[in-house]
């Protein structure tokens, strides 16, 4: 539970600052998702993909938009 919140902050982070648009495609359709279904586990949130993404697929591009995150966060430093 707290990775899906510290991921929920980070999508919003990024929408407020620069908006989902401007990440790459598969990062902004994980990103929609997980804000859609914040209670969904991983593997859930790969199968609703098209095509599915294993679990360790959905995990590195959560990880992917934390990092990007944290750099909005760092370059306002």
């Amino acid at each position: 539970v707290n990775a899906s919140v510290r991921q929920v902050e980070s999508i919003k982070l990024i929408e407020r600052q620069i908006g989902l648009r401007r990440l790459p495609k598969n990062l902004r359709e994980i990103a929609e998702l997980r804000l859609n279904y914040p209670d969904e586990s991983l593997k859930e949130l790969g199968e609703m993909l098209t095509p599915a993404v294993g679990k360790s697929g959905v995990n590195h591009r959560l990880r992917r938009i934390e990092k990007i995150a944290d750099e909005i966060i760092n370059e306002g430093k």
